[in-house]
């Protein structure tokens, strides 16, 4: 009786997480689509720095909504290694969340998306406002909008976000890369800035709504160290070839690496 007591509690306290999470996403994307994306094209017409400054506190909210979440805390490993300024983050995909949680610690990012996601009701309104881009489009237009993009981070010192497998993780494990982000680094000379989210699998597995893990359970974010490509290394190519396998092969045994310390910390006495 006591065990089922128990996972009836444990599971009324994931309802409840999980509702007050949404919740505030929900409160989150009505206030930023409906009130201060509107608010920041309207101004614009009068004030050139509007967008920059409700950007830059939608980017705030973002950050607030993620250190707020009743059924998760972020963990960042190796602060020490993250550049400031212009840089291409790569990362991992495996959630809906782990854009959000990227904006969290990364004031300021945009980078491209799928179209859908800017037609999404509100929320395509507060991402665009952040900078974020179609690119699901004529791939002409694409590479077009990617310069102006890598211009811009140059010019703001921003870092501009991509995920290179092109699409969420459906087995959990990192697939193959894309070689966009590598050839925007080389082109323009920008750093990459590798990094690792783990965690995210356990608090919302896919297809699921509701966190699965206790509460405020810990995501780490992983920080590795840059890479600078260029001229100097050869072929354009060669040298995007290379770095895109290097970097891939460089998060995947770190994605290793931490999933075999998180089953440890989880065993009972870890």
């Amino acid at each position: 009786a006591g065990r089922r007591r128990a996972a009836v509690t444990s599971q009324l306290g994931s309802f409840a997480r999980a509702i007050v999470g949404w919740a505030l996403f929900v409160g989150l994307a009505l206030f930023l689509g409906g009130v201060v994306a509107p608010l920041a094209f309207l101004l614009a017409t009068v004030w050139p720095g509007a967008r920059d400054r409700l950007a830059a506190f939608t980017s705030a909210l973002f950050g607030s909504y993620v250190r707020w979440m009743p059924f998760m805390r972020l963990v960042v490993v190796n602060p020490e290694k993250r550049l400031e300024g212009a840089r291409v983050l790569v990362a991992n995909h495996q959630s809906r969340l782990d854009s959000p949680i990227l904006m969290s610690l990364e004031p300021g990012v945009f980078g491209p998306v799928r179209g859908y996601m800017l037609k999404v009701p509100l929320v395509g309104w507060a991402i665009r406002l952040l900078g974020f881009f179609d690119i699901d489009v004529e791939p002409r237009a694409a590479l077009r909008a990617v310069a102006r993009a890598a211009e811009r981070a140059i010019h703001e010192g921003k870092p501009l976000l991509f995920y290179p497998e092109g699409t969420r993780s459906r087995d959990l494990e990192i697939g193959s890369f894309h070689r966009g982000a590598f050839r925007v680094a080389f082109d323009h000379g920008i750093p990459i800035q590798p990094l690792v989210i783990e965690g995210i699998e356990h608090v919302l597995p896919p297809g699921t709504w509701r966190p699965s893990t206790p509460a405020r359970y810990p995501i780490k974010v992983y920080y590795l160290d840059p890479v600078w490509l260029g001229p100097g290394d050869g072929s354009r190519r060669e040298s995007v070839r290379d770095a895109t396998e290097r970097v891939r092969n460089a998060m995947v045994e770190q994605l290793a690496k931490l999933r075999a310390q998180r089953r440890e910390d989880d065993r009972p006495g870890g």
